[in-house]
């Protein structure tokens, strides 16, 4: 019809929530309203809405779209009856975008007010087809999938997270938000890709790791969004493909675009694992310097499990760690009774650091020449859920296997029972869930 003008909400709206008209006009029919009218609404009709043919639709199919979508008719995008006299009345005109500096001097202040046409920047920027209530629901599922990830098996939580990620990011390629709705979206998807890329090397699908934290990377950078989830990620991949360098290097580039958080704190840690790994002891104390006085600002709640937080028994993970790579056994133990004061006093217990406690003591207690005290950390973990074996434990318990077999041990019967019980543990690792979903 000449003269309409598009109901680009109305269909942002549809295109978002439904693939066809004929579905949405099917839904419509459904509601309280249109049953008990007995009104009929065919993608015919909603084709007319959608063109700007019917400005404002009749009260009871106002009332089954407000029924269906939880938005007036107004917000829709449908033009009430006084608010079309109303610009009928004063026409608003739009100055021509080539108009030069000079051409707009010789106006006086009532001309410029009329081109200037504010109001369609404020309508563009009240238009959304996404909802605060929406977006902040998406926030509050994120934080919960990220709260649950050291209680949660990984193969059972990478698909809850990988399905909110797809939620997200249909409302950023189909719908039509505000600006800042979009910003917090893709800061949103960037934490959620982080957080799979953490699970896929949990896992061993280092390739996805590495894919989903690059593009967890941009996103937050497009977001303008704190980077040290999506760097913590990429510095993750890195070390356990025995990329030690690059590690250290995306620790310490997390650690410089970080604000004072518990993430902070991690990504020094980080980089002095990564920097010890690689045999770096001087740069791996100045990183541990870094980290002792960023957690001096920084604390984490004892009750916080969440995959980014930071509590007392991991920053004595990273400590054992460290202190093992750099032959300091009794600095290493030290480390481990830190973590184990902190369960002993209430915190909350995370399967994985607990069992890669249990393996950096043993690995300590080895190089004291203790292999009695190694038999005991190794005989608490061995009836962890096969589901909790994340390659974080699996591999860590590789680098004791690999000490066990140190020629001054080969022929020792106990080296010999841990050596089978490692493997044997190794083997049955995340094996009592169903394949994950990596697509």
């Amino acid at each position: 019809m000449p003269g309409t003008t598009p109901n680009v909400q109305l269909t942002a709206w549809r295109e978002a929530n439904y693939s066809t008209r004929a579905e949405m006009a099917d839904a419509l029919c459904r509601t309280p309203t249109a049953i008990d009218q007995g009104l009929v609404c065919d993608d015919e009709r909603l084709r007319r809405w959608e063109r700007g043919e019917v400005l404002w639709p009749h009260p009871p199919y106002r009332k089954a779209l407000q029924e269906l979508t939880g938005r007036t008719a107004e917000q829709l995008g449908f033009i009430p009856p006084g608010k079309r006299r109303e610009r009928a009345r004063s026409p608003v005109r739009v100055a021509p975008l080539h108009a030069r500096r000079e051409d707009l001097n010789g106006l006086d202040p009532a001309e410029l007010a009329r081109t200037a046409d504010v109001s369609r920047l404020t309508r563009w920027i009240a238009a959304s087809d996404t909802s605060d209530e929406a977006v902040a629901g998406l926030e509050r599922s994120t934080s919960s999938l990220a709260a649950s990830h050291t209680q949660i098996p990984a193969k059972r939580l990478l698909p809850e997270v990988i399905k909110l990620h797809r939620r997200t990011q249909d409302l950023l390629e189909r719908g039509h938000q505000r600006p800042r709705h979009t910003r917090e979206l893709l800061r949103i998807n960037a934490d959620l890709l982080a957080h799979a890329a953490v699970i896929f090397g949990d896992v061993s699908f280092d390739q996805a790791a590495e894919d989903y934290a690059a593009a967890a990377l941009m996103l937050a950078q497009e977001a303008g969004a704190n980077e040290s989830f999506a760097r913590y990620a990429q510095a993750k991949t890195a070390r356990w493909q025995n990329r030690f360098i690059e590690a250290a290097d995306l620790a310490r580039q997390g650690f410089e675009a970080s604000p004072p958080a518990p993430m902070r704190t991690q990504l020094a840690w980080y980089e002095a694992n990564a920097a010890a790994l690689l045999g770096d002891m001087a740069r791996a104390r100045e990183a541990v310097a870094r980290a002792e006085q960023s957690a001096e600002t920084t604390r984490d709640s004892t009750s916080d499990l969440s995959v980014w937080s930071f509590p007392t028994e991991r920053r004595a993970l990273f400590a054992l760690s460290v202190a093992t790579r750099t032959g300091d056994p009794d600095g290493a133990l030290r480390a481990a009774e830190m973590a184990d004061s902190a369960w002993a006093a209430g915190a909350p217990v995370a399967p994985a650091i607990w069992a890669q406690i249990r393996v950096g003591t043993g690995i300590a207690h080895l190089q004291k020449g203790d292999l009695e005290g190694t038999a005991e950390q190794v005989a608490e973990m061995l009836t962890l859920d096969p589901g909790m074996r994340l390659t974080t434990i699996t591999r860590y318990l590789v680098d004791l296997a690999r000490r066990l077999d140190h020629p001054r041990l080969k022929t020792n019967s106990l080296a010999a029972q841990l050596r089978q019980q490692i493997y044997d543990f190794n083997a049955t690792a995340l094996t009592d869930d169903a394949d994950m979903e990596s697509s």
